[in-house]
């Protein structure tokens, strides 16, 4: 009799699809990035120096004029805490599931969503800000005119440009020469324009929640762009600063993360998992980070206001 064991093989191809998107742009190419140590505190001035370019002949007696000048006050920033939620799965889940990389992919998905909530803060706060530059359309104005004038405000702070575009500016961006070629004088090339003159087109799309959302937030409005000068002539850097806050080896430890020198925490908690207040079979994973975020150089901004009118 032949007792060889029959070997039923068979093959899993790809892995599960999340339709969440990842972050569209780095942080780090519109913000300098930095990290504090746990404790350390961050500042940043809140206000300009506006003290004139002012220079005197010489005296005909030689007389120097003295001018008092005094240190531009310095601000204190408040780091924010961010932590997931608690996401567990269940032992007897893993083991006898074919989706073994399950626990992988919610660190990777907690990581994403810290990600999109640190840019939409950031963009949020330019948004928000009564300080930076608003480009709204006036009569006869359309799309070209509008990123011009945006442009224009900022080129003498800067040059390198950034343009972040919601979803439908950057589609009225792509089809632009198209939509206007019955009407063209001249050849306009909005997109080749764009590049020609150092404006970087970033479309910003994708959505996250966080505390008091009462639903999905987008990262940035659908009809709205903001222009960044990265490279500044009147300030040394990026005009936004964004700082995480390390978390040391001997915090880590007690957290009971494996990180060593890390700026967020990706925790997978052992079993068992305390599910309201009942010890469960399962593995628990979460995160948590301690960030800031600051305007340095308003000069160096632009937004739109909604440009749903002219798209």
């Amino acid at each position: 009799m032949d007792k060889n064991v029959h070997l039923e093989i068979a093959k899993l191809i790809g892995e599960p699809i999340n339709p969440n998107l990842p972050v569209p742009v780095a942080i780090s190419a519109i913000a300098d990035v930095d990290t504090a140590e746990p404790g350390e505190k961050v500042y940043y001035f809140s206000s300009e120096d506006t003290d004139d370019d002012e220079i005197y002949d010489v005296d005909a007696e030689g007389a120097i004029t003295v001018v008092k000048r005094i240190p531009k006050a310095d601000t204190t920033l408040t780091f924010k805490g961010l932590n997931s939620k608690l996401e567990y799965v269940l032992v007897d889940s893993v083991l006898s599931s074919p989706d073994t990389d399950v626990l992988g992919r919610k660190k990777g998905a907690i990581a994403r969503g810290m990600d999109k909530l640190e840019l939409r803060l950031i963009l949020k706060a330019v948004v928000d800000s009564g300080s930076v530059a608003t480009i709204t359309p006036v009569s006869g104005e359309d799309l070209y005119d509008v990123i011009m004038r945006a442009k224009h405000t900022l080129e003498d702070y800067g040059d390198s440009y950034a343009l972040l575009c919601g979803s439908a500016v950057k589609e009225a961006i792509d089809d632009y020469d198209k939509a206007k070629a019955g009407t063209f004088n001249y050849n306009v090339a909005l997109p080749a324009r764009l590049q020609a003159l150092g404006i970087e087109v970033m479309k910003i799309f994708g959505t996250v929640k966080t505390t008091g959302d009462g639903a999905m937030e987008r990262l940035l409005d659908t009809n709205k762009f903001i222009i960044v000068a990265r490279n500044s002539t009147i300030a040394e850097g990026k005009p936004l600063h964004f700082v995480r806050r390390r978390i040391s080896a001997e915090i880590a430890q007690l957290m009971g993360a494996d990180v060593d020198t890390a700026q967020r925490a990706l925790i997978v908690n052992p079993t068992p998992v305390i599910v309201a207040g009942v010890n469960t079979l399962g593995f628990g994973v979460y995160g948590y980070e301690s960030f800031i975020w600051a305007i340095k150089n308003i000069k160096a901004l632009a937004k739109s206001a909604d440009l749903s009118a002219i798209l």
